[in-house]
């Protein structure tokens, strides 16, 4: 049997964003497709912005910074949160 994930499409692309954050953010294409994809998969900006924050411990505060940036550029202001 081939490989099935029991991950649906927002914990994989919130992991996808963790990953991306801990390489540096410096894919900044890559980090705003991801953080789209993942608002269409149901993520809400504040799950996003945790996500990214978790990833300071591992990939330190300019990382994490850089990838916040990447990520309010193109998160939709409809949510009220403490960002």
């Amino acid at each position: 049997k081939g490989f099935r994930t029991p991950l649906d499409a927002k914990p994989r692309l919130l992991l996808t964003l963790a990953g991306l954050t801990m390489q540096g953010a410096l894919a900044d294409a890559a980090v705003r497709q991801t953080v789209r994809h993942a608002v269409e998969a149901g993520a809400s900006r504040q799950e996003i912005v945790e996500t990214i924050g978790q990833m300071a411990v591992f990939a330190g505060i300019p990382a994490m910074t850089r990838a916040l940036e990447i990520a309010r550029s193109v998160l939709p202001d409809t949510e009220d949160d403490e960002t």
